[in-house]
């Protein structure tokens, strides 16, 4: 009837993000909602059909109206629901009897959070199960995409966007804003605001981009995962489609898990968990918004960044320095300059110290210095060509005037290069226009800030160097990933019985291949003199109960006791603070152990992705120091040395002052909290705290565990 070119649905799910026919239900001359996506789609050269559904108008925006979807001629292929909450159903159903299968429903402000918004999430849900409709949203801004046009997008979309192959998804309707009004800045192929995700989820869009030949890369904004190994398994197909994927990931401030009381569970937050996940799948995070874009813009040029090597060129001493300390922080590396490159430059400027970053303003002519120095930097065994220099739309024409030929230059070196070039200004404003255009046509990242610029750089040098040693790897195993043990899951039968006090956990993790302390258990401080004489001094004496968590804020433990009498003591006053606590107490007399550090392993069942485990500093800093490092998924031998050997404590203990600790009894630890924490459900966290590691061996002396009720 209405829509001029309209295409009935096929099952193909890229119809859901580039949609041959477009209706608006809701649409309004007299609101801007009402008609933006109109505009939208005619801004940005859609072909396809649109109409629009509303009972008050024939016409809105010049797109012929009809009063209700039951009154189309033919099914549309996404239908924007712009109507409050309580009509959304009514409206979806009608959608359904036209035989629309997509449905896009904004926010607005009428469909946000409450009881009436989960219950309309309960039935889109239904709707999805008996009729296999899709739903983007609700409480989201849509979809953008520039490769066919189609935007059922409800903010307004500007005339500098520019399209290319980088997919965005977000969670947050307003980064999906921020990336739009940065115009030119990154080069989108589709981008998606996913809203509540009461249907299609954050891992259905990501497979959508695994399987678009128009993208390349795919970034993403991250607030919440509701399913961890549908969204890794959707990262596993990004990865082996050979696609980057750039995440930023909100919510690290919560990293307390309610009820988990050992240090594990405190340490592995979900958010923490989903970081290590997201790396452990070959993704590259992003700290926040202005690295998120900045990683687009690399993503945009499709090249790739091999390695952490640097090489700078400035117009400033000062910002040399600058920049070279905020690339050391990151974990840039900027190797010397070769001798040959030194000695090529000095022979042609002999006042001249060339160095890496390199100035070499005031040397000669810009116009005759630095297309020289930059063509034998290119040549020099690097991975990032950068030249960093304060380029903003406000600045005068000469000095917009060298930005651009410094571009120009750089690109003219890295011709034949390996290394990727790169325009870094240190200052976060908009660059000048003919500076970004040109970076654009050349594939040069044009970079906005020298610490969130920096920061990607580095992130993805180190996702390269870890891919090349296979240190990381690209995938996780999906056996690894169910949220229940499979154990409990494949077999059913009952949980078995665990142990409850910490001499038990500790022996029952020493069957694993744990190194534990000798031990005797006991009950009265006669009985502890007797085990301080079998054992020898020195020793420790802890307070041993069921449940009983943080001894040394009890009191409940005395270390370094070199006397028969100093136990005898120690023990009487841990067995009277029992009795006027009414606490049933055994005590544990152990040999005191030494080392050079104290080191946490932990495992932690995270209600998202499953079995964690993780190691970093230990002893009674842990938490304040927060010196940890996340592992997803059960680890076997080789998985615990690659992740011990990856983490910021596994790289401690090889570069310790006086030779390297012994890292096996650590790698024991890792395979037997794993091992142990898998084979039950019932176990949430296990804490083995402190490990003491020395030169030749690491012997656990503390351990807890936390088990659901």
């Amino acid at each position: 009837m209405l829509m001029g070119h309209c295409r009935i649905w096929d099952m193909s799910e890229s119809l859901r993000y580039r949609p041959g026919s477009i209706a608006v239900v809701g649409a309004s001359p007299s609101r801007f909602i009402g008609r933006v996506v109109f505009d939208n789609c005619r801004r940005l050269g859609y072909q396809g059909g649109l109409v629009a559904v509303t009972p008050r108008y024939t016409e809105v925006a010049d797109v012929p109206a009809v009063p209700r979807l039951t009154d189309l001629d033919e099914p549309v292929d996404v239908a924007v629901v712009q109507v409050r909450t309580e009509r959304v159903l009514e409206v979806v159903e009608d959608g359904i009897t036209a035989g629309v299968k997509t449905f896009v429903i904004p926010g607005a402000g009428t469909t946000d959070s409450g009881s009436q918004a989960a219950a309309l999430a309960q039935e889109l849900q239904r709707l999805q199960q008996d009729k296999q409709v899709a739903v983007i949203g609700p409480n989201c801004m849509g979809v953008l995409d520039l490769v066919s046009g189609a935007a059922p997008y409800i903010g307004t979309v500007g005339a500098h966007l520019r399209r290319g192959s980088v997919g965005l998804v977000a969670h947050s309707g307003a980064i999906v804003e921020a990336f739009v009004n940065a115009g030119p800045r990154v080069p989108l192929s589709t981008a998606i605001s996913s809203g509540s995700e009461a249907v299609l989820t954050f891992a259905d869009h990501l497979r959508f981009f695994a399987a678009d030949p128009e993208t390349t890369a795919v970034l993403a904004f991250v607030e919440a995962i509701e399913d961890g190994p549908e969204t890794l398994a959707a990262c596993r197909q990004l990865a082996e489609a050979g696609k980057a994927l750039g995440v930023c990931l909100v919510g690290y401030s919560e990293i307390a898990q309610k009820g988990v009381q050992a240090h594990s569970g405190r340490l592995a937050g979900s958010v923490r968990t989903a970081a290590a996940a997201f790396v452990q799948s070959g993704a590259v995070l992003a700290a926040d918004l202005d690295e998120l874009l900045n990683l687009g813009q690399i993503f945009g040029t499709r090249r790739r960044v091999a390695g952490r090597r640097m090489h700078l060129i400035t117009n400033s001493g000062g910002e040399a320095n600058m920049l070279a300390d905020a690339a050391c922080d990151a974990g840039l590396e900027l190797p010397p300059l070769s001798a040959v490159a030194a000695e090529v430059l000095t022979a042609r400027w002999p006042l001249f110290t060339p160095r890496n970053p390199i100035d070499p303003w005031g040397a000669d002519d810009h116009e005759v210095i630095y297309p020289e120095v930059l063509r034998v930097m290119a040549q020099e065994p690097t991975d990032l060509l950068v030249v960093g220099i304060d380029q903003q739309r406000t600045a005068g024409e000469y000095e917009k005037d060298l930005g651009l030929f410094l571009a120009r230059a750089l690109s003219h070196a890295s011709n034949d290069a390996t290394a990727v070039p790169v325009m870094l200004s240190p200052a976060s404003q908009d660059p000048p226009g003919r500076l970004v255009e040109f970076c654009a046509r050349a594939d040069i990242p044009l970079l906005r800030g020298a610490r969130p610029g920096l920061a990607v750089l580095a992130a993805l040098g180190r996702r390269a160097e870890c891919e090349s040693h296979h240190d990381v790897p690209t995938s996780l195993r999906a056996e690894n990933l169910s949220v229940e043990s499979t154990a409990s899951s494949s077999t059913g039968e009952a949980a078995v019985d665990l142990p409850s006090t910490e001499d038990e956990l500790l022996a029952a993790l020493g069957s694993l291949g744990l190194t534990v302390p000798q031990s005797i258990r006991v009950t009265s401080s006669d009985a502890a003199v007797q085990a301080f004489a079998t054992i020898g001094a020195p020793v420790v004496v802890k307070g041993v109960a069921e449940g009983l968590l943080h001894k040394t804020e009890a009191g409940l433990v005395a270390v370094g006791l070199t006397t028969a009498e100093h136990v005898h003591r120690e023990a009487e006053r841990m067995l009277d603070f029992a009795l006027r606590h009414d606490l049933d107490l055994d005590l544990l007399v152990a040999e005191m152990v030494r080392g050079e550090l104290e080191v946490l392993v932990g495992y932690h069942r995270d209600p998202t992705f499953g079995a964690t485990c993780l190691v970093g500093l230990g002893g009674v800093w842990a938490e304040y120091l927060d010196a940890v490092d996340i592992h997803v998924g059960e680890l076997d031998e080789s998985g615990a040395r690659r992740f011990l050997d990856n983490s910021r404590v596994g790289k401690m203990m090889a570069n310790a002052r006086g030779g390297a600790l012994d890292r096996g009894g650590v790698l024991s630890a890792l395979c037997a909290v794993s091992k142990l924490g898998v084979s039950s459900p019932q176990i949430n966290a296990i804490d083995v705290n402190p490990i003491i590691v020395g030169r030749t061996r690491a012997v656990a002396v503390d351990a807890a565990m936390i088990v659901s009720a």
